[in-house]
């Protein structure tokens, strides 16, 4: 038998060409898996949070953060200054957004003053910009406006030098053509709560379970916007990093040296009824602003200061109407609200169970915008009652998906709003 390839081996070595892509699919392949293995938790926050203690942040186990810096041109985030001090002196790396104001500024505007803030606090070259994207409710006029995002980011990326990140919810997503935006390289970081507005941890929250398509993948997951976290007073939200500091520096567009390194996970004990450190003061301003959430959710988050915190909001609102209040001494009613049940009122209230509760019809489950009910058996002619008409005050930053989540569209309904769904800081929702 003649042997032809005796010279050679059986399986002959790859042409240098072909190794080229079969190295950069490996590559590819190794960058998917890789963040899996070293991704990490930190927050984002904004003025709702106020100055927080970096250290206890860090000891919580929070390795990154995100800083609001601005809304539109015409709004600076008071606290950004101490939460960037905080993050710097704790290690916490850092990334900084712009909430999008689409119906007041032009793209290029205030990308322009996002990039002037953060350059004011040496952020560029350190820091991970992000354009925070939710100027409506999913399916909004102005949520599907992705030519302004588009400009934004290329304006960023032109005078930051990195590609941003777009933040925006996982319901956002289908509701625009986001492809010219993909194709710039911006990365996503993708907000969905699996948990609802219960109160969560830092933690290991797994994959996102949530369709991202035009992305092939997201960055980051915001997996909660009620997180309790030591050191931070009140609500803030919880996320996750795909990738460690070296990914983190990539994004930012700084030397590796400059990040800190992954910190450990975070401690067993950093539960979600541990109790805020703030003054009670402040907290009960928080509790006012409806940072806390309702009932169990706000006695969740602040845990053995509950009792503290809820008598000085309770004097507080005594005599006046809000979405927290107290009983000054006669019966406590409520304005019934569209969408309204009375498992929810008793819920939100803190008054249970529905059936302690008394309606005009006489059957909970028969109840109508506008009628008062009211808890104990009393009613809402008696002597000395307190009636709560259920509301909201605006904050900035705030839209109504993220004060109402999948209600939005029925409180849209019941403050006669109508597309593009605007609101402003002040303003009374009920």
């Amino acid at each position: 038998m003649k042997i032809l390839n005796k010279s050679h081996p059986k399986h002959k070595r790859l042409p240098r060409d072909w190794r080229k892509p079969f190295a950069a699919a490996m590559i590819a392949i190794c960058m998917i898996v890789a963040p899996v293995a070293s991704a990490d938790t930190g927050v984002d926050t904004a003025s709702y949070q106020g100055c927080w203690n970096g250290a206890q942040a860090k000891a919580a186990g929070v390795n990154f953060a995100f800083i609001k810096l601005n809304q539109g041109t015409g709004y600076v985030n008071p606290y950004a200054n101490c939460q960037l001090d905080a993050a710097r002196s704790a290690g916490i790396r850092e990334g900084a957004y712009d909430f999008a104001s689409p119906q007041t500024s032009t793209p290029e505007a205030e990308a322009d003053k996002f990039v002037s803030e953060a350059r004011a606090r040496g952020m560029v070259g350190r820091a991970i910009p992000v354009l925070d994207w939710e100027p409506s409710a999913p399916g909004g006029y102005w949520g599907k406006q992705t030519w302004w995002a588009l400009r934004w980011v290329n304006r960023v990326k032109a005078t930051w030098g990195v590609n941003p990140m777009i933040y925006m919810s996982a319901a956002m997503i289908p509701t625009g053509d986001w492809s010219a935006v993909v194709a710039t390289n911006a990365g996503l970081w993708v907000a969905g709560y699996p948990r609802g507005y219960m109160g969560d941890r830092l933690r290991n929250p797994g994959s996102v379970p949530y369709s991202v398509s035009p992305w092939p993948f997201a960055a980051a997951w915001q997996y909660s916007s009620s997180g309790a976290v030591g050191g931070i007073s009140g609500a803030v939200d919880v996320n996750w990093f795909y990738g460690d500091a070296v990914t983190w520096a990539k994004y930012a567009g700084a030397p590796a040296s400059s990040v800190t390194s992954n910190a450990t996970t975070p401690p067993p004990n950093n539960k979600t009824n541990g109790a805020p450190v703030a003054d009670a003061n402040t907290l009960a301003s928080a509790v006012i602003r409806g940072e806390y959430g309702n009932d169990p959710q706000r006695r969740q988050l602040l845990g053995s200061r509950y009792a503290e915190v809820m008598a000085i909001v309770n004097r507080r609102l005594a005599g006046s109407s809000g979405s927290v209040s107290g009983n000054n001494g006669g019966a406590y009613c409520v304005v019934v609200s569209s969408g309204d049940t009375m498992s929810a009122i008793a819920a939100r209230s803190g008054r249970t169970p529905a059936s302690a509760w008394s309606v005009p019809s006489g059957n909970i489950n028969r109840i109508w915008p506008g009628q008062q009910v009211c808890y104990g058996g009393s009613t809402a002619s008696s002597v000395g009652v307190h009636v709560v008409t259920t509301s909201h005050v605006v904050t900035a930053g705030e839209s109504l998906w993220k004060i109402y989540g999948s209600g939005w569209y029925a409180a849209a309904q019941r403050n006669g709003l109508r597309p593009p769904y605007t609101i402003y800081p002040g303003q009374r929702l009920r």
